[in-house]
């Protein structure tokens, strides 16, 4: 009994050791499997890196190969992409805006200013250890300080007023370092960064190469074009970075990254170009609430950059006003390109395509304001050593279908004609599915080679409906939208003309249509539209010239009594707000009558919207060559036949803020100077005069040393009485009357 009692005390205590072996291989599988889940997330968190940059070099390269961007050809400009390197750098390059800032009061002029006016809310001096926002309210402070120096407003000490005009005398070169500074603080200071600017700015360049700056600095970036994103922004991201959200939420995976990220002392940035790019009719309020997600992590920013003309009028109210974050809002157009700058584009430009012509300086204006229509230009003078007096848009384009005609293996022309009718009939103006394209004859063979043989097209695959995994499908689209409009300008055209007929009424229908659709290339459409009506013999000999154009101009003519907008008071203008004075005066033909009432229309409606920028326009064309100048801007400014509305469109010429590269009209000097020809001295001579007659200049020192250069010139009482008489003329004035 005591034998067996043993036996099975020795049998229950091998079985407890097997169940608890088993329990303990049970618990140690547990384990095995959440240690596995546990790397993988890890692994998952750690590799966003790589996998976020291995999706950026893919968009990268395409738009390379697509030649939206050719990293060879990028130039820096100007300061923006410095701006850009403190948004990036932040922390690290702090201590070079204290030393800059420092710098500017370390010397005997700010030992005088400290001790003159001892202000609490101002430090002239910014210790090492100073935060991001006490650099940005110093800088800040400071900045406002002598802007109130520039308006002679400051109270100082007593003893001290006498060198307090020393500051307001030598404001600038404070007020423009300080700005400069402001810029980069701000820029700093901020996880979300807005970039604007026009059509061929270079957003898309100055933006890849911010990624591949990024991306060599170890950094984690996702690039992104709006065309791209179809659905939910978090979903498409997430579904391009493969990230492993099946079992875990986006939310808690994000915060899991953000907290590597504060470990590694890395940021992820997320940059969406061109969002003004995609017609999603939602997307405005998704790009809005997807900023407001992602900016709640600390070591998340990011980048959006628009077109101006949507920025303005219709993404600001998402992008800034519904966005809970601080933004830095930065517009491309306001940044000058120096002469300097621009011969460096241009010789890069130049020995990269192997063109040996000379190209004037009013080429070299237009070309260096948009990199689209210079990468064009180039393409189309590729090899050549033809000189390029002058510049038309539809010409390159047209030139530049050709050579893609001539180097294609394929009917290209067969395939461009069938995308822009599609895109006409459907009213969708982004892409054509490769299955549309099929069921118009074009098999996909014949379309790779379209698309290898030139840069006009490219293909995407893109979800339209559903979760991003599903209802895939590649599409086409023009690579340059400019080429785009002037294409589908095209087959409206040619649908509704004959070698001796132009149905100039149904073209007008179709352009009615597209304006008040609003998207996104009716202007470019109605614009070369309006060229053809200019400048084709048919349309010519059928009389119907004035009436087509002069429809096309009413579609943006200023209404009666509308509160009037003054967009460039005290700013440097760039490009005209009101489309139908942009269409006139970019389409680079001689003024007709019809064209200068319209002009005329606007200066009486609304001066200080375009007035400025159409004196600017003139000039330009008198400095640097053109078909416009200040003879002719003198001819439609008289032609107002009114004192008061005379007056008011002359003084728009002022309304720039001296900072920029003209300060009118103290520089009316320096253009006379620097003229070459008699006829160009003469023209300046004439504005020079005019202005000393109608007014008199806030700075009495510019007033003064105006009158005395030109009252001094051989020609000066003819000039002068000259310009007396055609206003006076211009007004119904006694010719006597010099009041």
């Amino acid at each position: 009994m005591a034998k067996m009692q043993l036996i099975i005390h020795r049998i229950s205590s091998i079985i407890d050791r097997l169940s608890a072996f088993s329990d303990t291989m049970q618990n140690l599988l547990w384990i095995v499997l959440v240690a596995i889940v546990i790397f993988g997330v890890a692994i998952s968190l750690f590799s966003i890196n790589r996998k976020a940059n291995k999706y950026t070099k893919v968009v990268i390269n395409r738009l390379i190969s697509e030649g939206k961007y050719i990293p060879g050809l990028f130039v820096e400009l100007n300061n923006t992409k410095e701006i850009l390197r403190y948004y990036i750098y932040s922390q690290k390059w702090k201590k070079r805006l204290i030393k800059g800032y420092n710098f500017i009061y370390d010397n005997s002029y700010g030992n005088i200013l400290k001790k003159a006016y001892k202000n609490t809310n101002l430090q002239f001096h910014l210790k090492r250890r100073a935060s991001q926002r006490e650099i940005l309210d110093a800088i800040q402070n400071a900045y406002d300080l002598h802007k109130d120096f520039e308006k002679s407003s400051v109270k100082s000490d007593d003893d001290y007023k006498e060198s307090m005009v020393l500051f307001e005398v030598i404001s600038y070169p404070y007020t423009e370092a300080l700005e400069n500074l402001l810029q980069y603080s701000k820029a700093s200071d901020t996880k979300y960064f807005v970039l604007t600017g026009s059509a061929g700015n270079g957003k898309t360049n100055l933006l890849c190469s911010i990624s591949e700056l990024l991306i060599n600095l170890k950094e984690a970036v996702v690039f992104l074009n709006s065309r791209d994103i179809h659905g939910d922004i978090w979903e498409f991201i997430c579904y391009q970075l493969k990230l492993p959200l099946k079992r875990v939420r986006k939310e808690q995976y994000f915060y899991l990254v953000n907290f590597v990220l504060l470990i590694r002392k890395k940021y992820l940035y997320i940059i969406i170009d061109a969002v003004n790019e995609n017609d999603n009719d939602s997307f405005d309020q998704q790009i809005a609430e997807f900023v407001n997600e992602i900016t709640k992590y600390s070591r998340i920013k990011i980048i959006v950059s628009c077109r101006n003309e949507y920025y303005k009028e219709h993404f600001h109210e998402y992008l800034v006003n519904k966005v809970n974050t601080p933004s830095v809002e930065f517009d491309l157009r306001e940044q000058q390109y120096t002469e300097a700058a621009v011969d460096k584009m241009i010789r890069a430009y130049c020995k990269y395509f192997n063109y040996r012509g000379n190209i004037s300086l009013g080429v070299k204006r237009i070309l260096s304001e948009q990199l689209l229509l210079l990468r064009i230009f180039f393409e189309v003078n590729k090899n050549s050593c033809a000189d390029a007096d002058s510049i038309r848009k539809h010409e390159i384009y047209a030139q530049y279908i050709e050579i893609a005609k001539k180097n294609s293996e394929v009917d290209i022309e067969k395939i461009l004609d069938g995308i822009a009718d599609f895109m006409l009939n459907s009213e969708t103006y982004d892409e054509v599915s490769l299955a549309d394209l099929e069921k118009m004859g074009i098999a996909q063979e014949i379309l790779e080679k379209a698309l290898d043989g030139s840069v006009l097209l490219s293909k995407k695959l893109i979800s339209h409906e559903g979760t991003i995994a599903k209802n895939e499908k590649e599409v086409v689209y023009f690579v340059f939208d400019e080429m785009r409009d002037y294409y589908l300008a095209r087959r409206i055209l040619l649908k509704n003309i004959s070698a001796d007929n132009v149905d100039g009424d149904l073209i007008l229908k179709n352009l009615q249509k597209l304006n008040l659709m609003k998207v996104s290339c009716a202007e470019g459409i109605i614009h070369y539209c309006y060229i053809f009506f200019r400048t084709d013999q048919v349309v010519e000999k059928s009389n119907q010239k004035e009436k087509m154009c002069s429809a096309i101009l009413n579609l943006y003519r200023i209404p009666e009594n509308r509160k009037k907008k003054s967009y460039w008071h005290m700013r440097h203008r760039k490009e005209f707000q009101n489309l139908g004075l942009r269409i006139i005066f970019t389409s680079n033909v001689k003024l007709m009558d019809f064209e200068i009432k319209y002009i005329q229309d606007c200066l009486r409606k609304d001066p200080y919207e375009d007035g400025g920028m159409f004196f600017d326009t003139m000039l330009d064309g008198t400095l640097y060559g053109g078909i416009y100048n200040l003879d002719i801007y003198l001819g439609i400014l008289f032609g107002l036949k009114n004192k008061e509305e005379i007056f008011t469109a002359f003084h728009t010429i002022c309304a720039r803020n001296v900072i920029e590269d003209y300060n009118i009209p103290k520089d009316f000097i320096k253009f006379y100077l620097d003229a070459e020809t008699e006829k160009q001295k003469s023209q300046i001579q004439k504005i020079a005069e005019l202005f000393l007659i109608c007014f008199k200049v806030n700075d009495e020192t510019t007033q003064r040393e105006l009158g005395k250069f030109f009252n001094k010139l051989p020609l000066h009482a003819e000039v002068q009485n000259e310009m007396f008489f055609r206003l006076k003329m211009a007004c119904k004035l006694e010719v006597d009357d010099n009041e």
